[in-house]
């Protein structure tokens, strides 16, 4: 397990962005936050439990030209106007919301395999956020889904003034290896009994300081 201060976030998205476009909860007015590119000084928000759009945005697109054609005569040909997809990484991430790719991955990557679909998988790095506090609204429980320990390339606890960080695939132990030197190892496993925001005994755990 690995840490970083949080007084050390713009770092660390600096540092992914140097090797990935760097997709994170943007706070885009005073009502709506959503998954968006991060550029610096962004108002990063990853105490929002629900964005306006998901994470699946970035591997399923709802528009997406697949081929092209020309015509001679009788003759068709088709041309393939793929381009390489780039690595990307997603943070913030909730765990309901990485258990949605799980179930678009039986779908797209079964045959016939979806090739779009795949690339985006295979290039972007999900990083899920673990949720200390879901609403009452939420349906995590009832689908069991651990909110607690979401599912990911890469899986990250807020505690107190840390970020804890852990590697869970190939893809994540790459950019892991590229941001390590932030970061500091600690013997803390992460997980613990999540509970309502509404629970009384709760104490709000929020992106300390983060926000401008």
């Amino acid at each position: 397990m690995l840490k970083i201060p949080v007084s050390r976030m713009e770092e660390l998205f600096l540092k992914m962005s140097e090797t990935n476009t760097v997709y994170a909860p943007i706070e885009v007015s005073a009502t709506v936050v959503k998954f968006d590119k991060w550029a610096p000084e962004s108002p990063v928000r990853l105490d929002c439990l629900l964005t306006t759009n998901s994470i699946k945005d970035f591997f399923f697109l709802d528009v997406e030209n697949i081929a092209a054609f020309s015509t001679n005569r009788k003759e068709i040909e088709i041309k393939d106007i793929r381009k390489p997809t780039e690595p990307f990484a997603v943070l913030g991430a909730r765990a309901c919301d990485a258990e949605s790719l799980n179930l678009l991955d039986r779908v797209f990557l079964s045959e016939p395999v979806d090739t779009f679909y795949q690339s985006r998988r295979q290039n972007g790095v999900v990083i899920t956020l673990a949720c200390n506090a879901p609403e009452e609204t939420c349906f995590c429980q009832t689908f069991e889904i651990d909110a607690l320990n979401p599912s990911g390339d890469i899986a990250t606890w807020l505690v107190n003034d840390e970020l804890y960080w852990k590697s869970f695939s190939q893809k994540g132990d790459k950019l892991t290896e590229n941001v390590k030197n932030l970061f500091e190892e600690d013997r803390w496993r992460g997980g613990r009994k999540t509970k309502s925001r509404n629970s009384g005994d709760f104490q709000k755990t929020s992106f300390w300081g983060f926000k401008p």
